[in-house]
């Protein structure tokens, strides 16, 4: 019998965590988990990010659709149509989110909400951790960088944010739609803190200007950047968080 634990993918695990596999799939998952205790461990912060996106945004799709949001979807061509849930996806931050004018592509929008919902769910699981916030901590920037460099398979650069009174805590990867992805967390001298959430897998590549949201307590400030997107998330306006932002931006386009 063929052994399907080696062909298991990010998609599987992703379907696994959210219940949509078959059981005879899902037992090979459950098989390739049992020996990969990290990949274990990626499931399970998913099904937490997931509760956490859950609890976060309950009661808001039973709101009506803003009619800016109607009409973008609607006044598209038919052959630049997506899936009705990719683009309602871009709605879970919070009825009345406008986008920005420099938005290029149809699936920036929809993207832009999935990385603003994932940053503000990743926010709400790991700030509050105070034993084990982070997978890699500060003392150990560079092989972090490396690390998440070699797992993402691109060259990722820590964003220094000092200036703005906030330290590196350290790192962790996380899981985007198709590759591992990564999350930053900071904190300032008051102990509040912020993550960036990163993820190179986008398959609606484009770009856009920093983008302000908030569901709740968490403010949320996200962009892309050809097929990278980035989700700023923390308990801040936006004149806080906005010039994090440009700051991390400004860096790592130098």
């Amino acid at each position: 019998m063929t052994d399907n634990r080696q062909s298991v993918t990010t998609e599987d695990l992703h379907a696994y965590a959210d219940g949509r596999l078959p059981p005879e799939r899902a037992e090979a998952v459950e098989a390739y988990l049992s020996e990969q205790p990290e990949r274990a461990a990626e499931v399970e912060d998913y099904r937490r990010i997931n509760r956490a996106l859950g609890e976060a945004f309950e009661g808001i799709l039973d709101e009506p659709l803003p009619a800016a949001q109607v009409a973008l979807v609607q006044h598209r061509p038919r052959r630049l149509a997506v899936p009705l849930m990719a683009a309602a996806a871009g709605l879970l931050l919070g009825i009345g989110l406008t986008w920005s004018a420099q938005t290029v592509g149809f699936g920036a929008p929809a993207a832009l909400g999935q990385l603003a919902a994932t940053s503000a769910a990743a926010y709400g699981v790991y700030a509050p951790e105070i034993r084990h916030p982070v997978e890699v901590g500060a003392a150990e920037a560079g092989h972090l960088s490396a690390w998440l460099s070699n797992r993402m398979g691109m060259s990722f650069r820590i964003p220094r944010l000092g200036d703005l009174g906030f330290d590196l805590v350290g790192g962790r990867l996380m899981i985007g739609d198709h590759s591992p992805a990564a999350l930053l967390m900071y904190e300032n001298a008051e102990g509040r803190r912020l993550v960036l959430y990163v993820r190179n897998d986008l398959t609606q590549q484009g770009a856009s200007a920093p983008i302000y949201t908030r569901a709740r307590d968490t403010g949320v400030v996200s962009w892309i950047s050809g097929e990278t997107g980035y989700g700023l998330a923390g308990g801040f306006s936006e004149g806080e968080l906005l010039p994090a932002a440009r700051l991390v931006q400004a860096q790592l386009s130098s």
